[in-house]
């Protein structure tokens, strides 16, 4: 459905996160083809689809969908993280990787996926592949707040300094010490 929404509508798909309850896109539109229109398409095909195949009629979607405006590159690569990071806070998977319904691997392993093309926050990280990808992991597998990262992220020429990755593993340690020594 997504590839077909692609095709009719033309936008760009750079993320997905399917969960139980909800979903999450990270797509960007051309002049002319509004979110409304696109997510109306989606979810009544998907919702159709999914009636048929559990013969059951009626709506699908509990809450109507919600949108918001990628601000900078801090801003986008926590989007994505947060996305990537939602099944590990849902306790439905303890590694990113194992969860087949995202395109967490597509930035973090380079696996191929006909859906996605790379958001350019991603391509910001580093202009070196391997090292991007190295980072894009690590960022996702830390455990600070989603809502800390766009103030903590440091760039300098395009590329996002592995300070802040020293820097996030630090502080883990300092807090698993703390945690030890109260217990």
């Amino acid at each position: 459905m997504l590839g077909e929404g692609k095709i009719k509508f033309g936008f760009k798909l750079y993320n997905y996160e399917f969960l139980n309850s909800h979903a999450h896109l990270m797509l960007s539109t051309h002049q002319g083809n509004f979110i409304d229109q696109i997510m109306h398409d989606i979810c009544l095909k998907y919702a159709k689809d999914y009636n048929q195949r559990h013969q059951r009629s009626g709506h699908f979607w509990a809450h109507r969908y919600r949108s918001r405006i990628i601000l900078n590159d801090q801003h986008g690569i926590a989007c994505l993280r947060y996305q990537h990071r939602n099944v590990l806070s849902a306790g439905i998977v303890s590694k990113p990787e194992d969860w087949p319904w995202s395109g967490y691997c597509y930035y973090a392993f380079g696996v191929e996926d006909s859906l996605l093309e790379p958001h350019p926050s991603y391509l910001s990280l580093s202009e070196d592949l391997i090292q991007r990808r190295r980072m894009y992991r690590d960022l996702v597998n830390t455990t600070i707040p989603s809502d800390k990262v766009p103030n903590i992220l440091e760039k300098g020429n395009g590329e996002m300094t592995c300070r802040f990755i020293r820097m996030v593993r630090q502080v883990e340690c300092l807090r698993r010490q703390s945690l030890k020594s109260y217990t």
